[in-house]
């Protein structure tokens, strides 16, 4: 695992408001009752740099609040310092199994942007993906470079699908969990539609209102290890001293290796694969305490992730097509299967259509 230097972010808010002006429809699917809303805190965007090389690191910078649309500046935002990025492969490029494992981890402190810390405790700070008009193929993903600069075809961000953070396992030569770092949270399209959001406590009206043209159901949870097992665990206390960083979230994802092919330039796969990318999210904090059983840890059981319900004292334990936990309440826990995740696009998009992590609804 490669260490970055330190930074620091403030989390002010969001994007410039032209970035929205693209023409798209806006999604207005109405929030399940009761769900309650997802209070926006900022918009920021992470880089990802030296992917496959010897010194992989993230960064990460503000998107300036400018125009009516802006969001307001937060008196107590969030402070970020990268701790580590990591990237590994897997399988082969020239066999259709090679795929590239990345994580971008941070370590976030309950703070604004000149390190004054906030007097509110914060509760299930979640970075939700989202678009803009710039983004590229209609993902949360923009700039994506190989190494000698070119940018990347169009297409091949769509490939690039959201995971809990994963490491290689030598023994068996396979990725698995890596412990602490399964901050993936996918929600419900109603979860995440614009009125479902809000700013000072007002229901935003579009995704415009964000500087924005969509935000994707998937995103990745801040945690809070070191606090007593229970809510406390997705909770950043108020008052932090300096230099006291409780919180962790690792922002993960995997993509297919580029394979070898005599017919495109250049032919060797390698010089073809992303070796940088950008990736835009709103920082939201979620009234609802819920974790997320990924597919890749779908063949090792239910236990894991219900002991993780258990620890950080979660009302909702989501579950994607393939899982064989049931659906239903108990316990004080109610089981929910999303059986659709869109990573790219926008509901009701023709030529190309949505592309989903999952999509398999009845």
């Amino acid at each position: 695992m490669n260490k970055n230097p330190v930074f620091t972010l403030g989390l002010v808010a969001a994007l410039l408001a032209g970035l929205a002006s693209c023409g798209q429809p806006t999604l207005t699917t109405a929030a399940p009752a009761g769900n309650g809303s997802l209070q926006v805190l900022g918009v920021l965007e992470v880089t990802v740099s030296g992917i496959g090389g010897p010194q992989p690191q993230s960064t990460a910078r503000l998107l300036r609040p400018i125009g009516a649309l802006a969001l307001p500046e937060q008196t107590a935002g969030l402070d970020l310092q990268a701790l580590s990025t990591s990237v590994f492969n897997l399988g082969s490029r020239n066999t259709g199994t090679g795929k590239r494992y990345i994580t971008a981890t941070f370590k976030v402190r309950n703070a604004g942007s000149d390190g004054t810390a906030s007097t509110v405790a914060r509760s299930n700070l979640t970075l939700v993906a989202a678009s803009t008009a710039s983004a590229q193929d209609s993902t949360a993903i923009r700039a994506m470079k190989t190494f000698d600069g070119t940018a990347i075809n169009t297409g091949l961000a769509r490939s690039i699908l959201p995971t809990h953070a994963m490491v290689f396992q030598p023994s068996s030569g396979s990725a698995i969990l890596s412990s602490g770092g399964e901050d993936l949270q996918v929600f419900s399209e109603a979860e995440v539609a614009p009125n479902n959001f809000t700013r000072a406590g007002v229901a935003l009206t579009s995704y415009a209102d964000l500087g924005v043209t969509t935000v994707f159901p998937y995103g990745y949870v801040v945690r809070n290890s070191a606090a007593p097992a229970g809510v406390a665990q997705r909770t950043l206390s108020a008052n932090p001293a300096a230099g006291q960083y409780d919180g962790r979230v690792a922002l993960s994802m995997n993509i297919p290796l580029q394979p070898d092919d005599a017919a495109k330039t250049p032919p060797e796969g390698a010089k073809r694969d992303p070796f940088t990318f950008n990736m835009l999210f709103v920082i939201v904090t979620d009234p609802v305490t819920s974790v997320t059983q990924s597919l890749e840890e779908q063949s090792q059981g239910n236990t894991a992730v219900y002991a993780r319900a258990t620890r950080v004292s979660a009302s909702n334990v989501n579950v994607l097509p393939g899982s064989s936990a049931t659906p239903g309440a108990s316990g004080g826990v109610t089981t929910r299967r999303v059986c659709q995740v869109r990573t790219a696009g926008l509901l009701g998009d023709v030529g190309p259509a949505p592309t989903y992590l999952v999509n398999t609804c009845p």
